[in-house]
């Protein structure tokens, strides 16, 4: 795995555990059990797909650097 995906990757994660969290503890603290699995629900949803936006940002900016890179052409001398 490229070094910009795997970061994407760990980024997009850290947004994953907050929201998700997030959206729990309001669930529970609402208290009622039927919430919290859909309320969690939700909030993985949101988070993983604000995490895989992360992810392709990062894979993006691999795929933008491979361009950009010089291309490195061997010479080979005919004797």
């Amino acid at each position: 795995m490229n070094r910009h995906l795997f970061q994407g990757i760990i980024v997009g994660l850290l947004f994953t555990a907050p929201i998700t969290w997030i959206a729990a503890s309001d669930a529970l603290a609402e208290g009622d059990a039927l919430t919290i699995l859909p309320c969690s629900l939700l909030g993985l949803a949101a988070g993983v797909c604000i995490g895989a936006l992360i992810a392709a940002n990062f894979a993006m900016l691999e795929i933008e650097e491979q361009q950009h890179a010089p291309a490195h052409h061997s010479v080979h001398a005919h004797g």
